[in-house]
C-alpha cells in the first residue's frame, strides 16, 4: 500500500476497534474530525461520532499493518504520561483535569488499546514483539494531531491493563507513569454496589488475574473482588519506579497540580491551574454533582464480608504500596532539600 495515501485517507479517522478475522488482525476506524476527547471515557466520545451520518455512510476497515504504515508516515504526539489505577480511586478526576488543558489529548480507557494488550489471549500466535509494535502503532494513531495545535498527550488505561505494565514499559520505556490506588475497603464498597467488568467473574479472562476458570464457581463475590484488587495492586507495586509514581486517593486532587503534572513534564501557568481546579468542582463521572471525598461514607457502609476479604487479600499489598510511596516521597523531599542548600 502507498503509505502517504493511507495517511491522507485516514486523516481525521481514529481506531475504533481491534479484532481478529480469519487469523488477520483488523482495525475498524471512526471519523473523529477535529473533535476533542473531553468526555470521561473514550467510548462516550466515540459513541457520538459513530452515530454521525458520515461515519455511518463511510466506514474504514484495514489490516493492523496499516497502523504501522500510518505511524511511520505521520506519527502521533509522544505520550507525556500514562495513568494506571485500582478503579474507583480518582483516576477519572485526574484524567479530566488534564483534559481541561488546551492543546491536550487525553485518551481514557480506549477499547483498541485494551484489545491490543490482550491480543495474545485471542490469538496465541501473537508474539511479544508484535504486541509491542501494535501497542506503539495504536497509541500513535490515538495521539494524532487533528486540530493542529495539540502538544500534550496522556493515556488512562483500563484498570486491568496495569498487569501488562512490563510490555507497556518495553514499548514506551521513557514515558512516566503513575499508579493511583485507594483504601481497598472503599474500592470494594463501590464495586459491590456497581461492578466494573473486571469484577464480574468471566467478563474478563480470569487468566489475566492468575485464576483458573474452574475456581470461580467456589468464590464468593467479596473474595473475587478482593483477589482481583490484590493482583492489580501487586502489579502496580512490583514495577521499578525509575519512571513511576505511586499516588493515594487521599492526595487527590491537589497532587495533580502539585506533583503529577511536573512528573509528567508539564509547566502549568496560573490559567492552566484554574482550568484544572474548575474540574474538581464537578463529579468526574456525573457533571450534575460536585466532587467530594466519600471515604468515610464508604467505610460506614462496608459489610463484615467486605472487611474480612480486604483484610485477607488486599491489605498486605496495600500496606506495601503505602510504604513504597512514603519512602519515595521522603527521598524526593530530601533531594529537593539538598538542592536548596546549594
Amino acid at each position: 500500500m502507498d503509505r502517504l495515501n493511507d495517511a491522507d485517507r485516514l486523516a481525521g479517522w481514529i481506531p475504533l476497534r481491534f479484532y481478529w478475522e480469519a487469523g488477520q488482525g483488523m482495525v475498524d476506524w471512526c471519523y473523529l474530525g477535529r473533535n476533542r476527547f473531553q468526555d470521561s471515557f473514550f467510548e462516550q466520545t466515540i459513541g457520538e461520532c459513530v452515530r454521525s451520518p458520515f461515519s455511518l455512510l463511510f466506514r474504514h476497515q484495514t489490516p493492523i499493518e496499516v497502523l504501522g504504515e500510518l505511524c511511520e508516515a505521520r506519527p502521533g504526539i509522544r505520550p507525556n504520561g500514562f495513568i494506571f489505577h485500582l478503579s474507583r480511586c480518582g483516576s477519572t478526576l485526574t484524567s479530566q483535569m488534564f483534559a481541561a488543558l488546551p492543546q491536550t489529548i487525553v485518551i481514557s480507557e480506549a477499547r483498541p488499546i485494551d484489545s491490543t494488550l490482550r491480543a495474545a489471549r485471542c490469538n496465541g500466535n501473537a508474539t511479544p514483539a508484535q504486541r509491542v509494535d501494535w501497542l506503539r502503532w495504536v497509541i500513535s494513531a490515538l495521539g494524532a494531531q487533528r486540530r493542529g495545535d495539540e502538544r500534550h498527550f496522556f493515556v488512562k488505561f483500563d484498570t486491568w491493563n496495569v498487569l501488562e505494565l512490563p510490555l507497556i514499559r518495553e514499548a514506551f520505556p521513557d514515558v512516566p507513569w503513575i499508579f493511583i490506588y485507594r483504601d481497598p475497603v472503599e474500592v470494594m464498597v463501590s464495586q459491590m454496589n456497581h461492578r466494573g467488568a473486571h469484577m464480574v467473574p468471566g467478563a474478563i479472562d480470569p487468566g489475566v488475574f492468575g485464576f483458573q476458570l474452574a475456581s470461580l464457581a467456589s468464590m464468593a463475590p467479596e473474595e473475587y473482588c478482593a483477589r482481583v484488587l490484590a493482583a492489580i495492586c501487586k502489579a502496580g507495586l512490583d514495577q521499578p519506579k525509575d519512571r513511576g509514581m505511586l499516588v493515594n486517593y487521599r492526595q487527590l486532587p491537589d497532587a495533580v497540580i502539585d506533583s503529577i503534572a511536573g512528573f509528567f513534564g508539564l509547566e502549568l501557568t496560573p490559567e492552566h491551574q484554574e482550568s484544572m481546579n474548575r474540574v474538581t468542582r464537578l463529579h468526574a463521572k456525573n457533571r450534575a454533582e460536585g466532587f467530594r471525598s466519600d471515604g468515610a461514607e464508604k467505610q460506614a457502609r462496608a459489610s463484615d464480608r467486605i472487611r474480612s476479604a480486604a483484610e485477607r487479600w488486599v491489605y498486605p499489598v496495600y500496606e506495601r504500596l503505602e510504604s513504597a510511596r512514603t519512602t519515595a516521597e521522603a527521598a524526593t523531599a530530601e533531594a529537593v532539600g539538598r538542592a536548596h542548600d546549594f
